[in-house]
């Protein structure tokens, strides 16, 4: 069951940066493991992390670009690529 969660949560946000035209993402790797979800990525040539911790309000959402480091709540996966400025 975990399995198939993690698989279908992977699947959703591989189809969210999919979607994006404005922005050039290279090398995307989502990783499911049992405190949350990492993504990597190549975002405009700079390599981003992003964190997401499920919570009782949706998701903590940890950016890591370079030295910055942005801590945000989201509700539903589909408001990470607002928060990320992807939309």
């Amino acid at each position: 069951l975990l399995q198939r969660l993690a698989a279908k949560m992977e699947s959703q946000i591989r189809a969210l940066f999919d979607g994006v035209r404005t922005n050039k993402i290279e090398g995307l790797l989502v990783d499911c493991a049992d405190w949350g979800i990492n993504i990597r990525m190549s975002l405009d040539d700079n390599l981003v992390e992003v964190d997401l911790i499920k919570n009782w309000d949706g998701f903590e959402v940890i950016i890591l670009e370079e030295d910055n480091r942005q801590t945000v709540q989201i509700d539903e996966l589909q408001e990470l690529l607002q928060v990320m400025q992807l939309a």
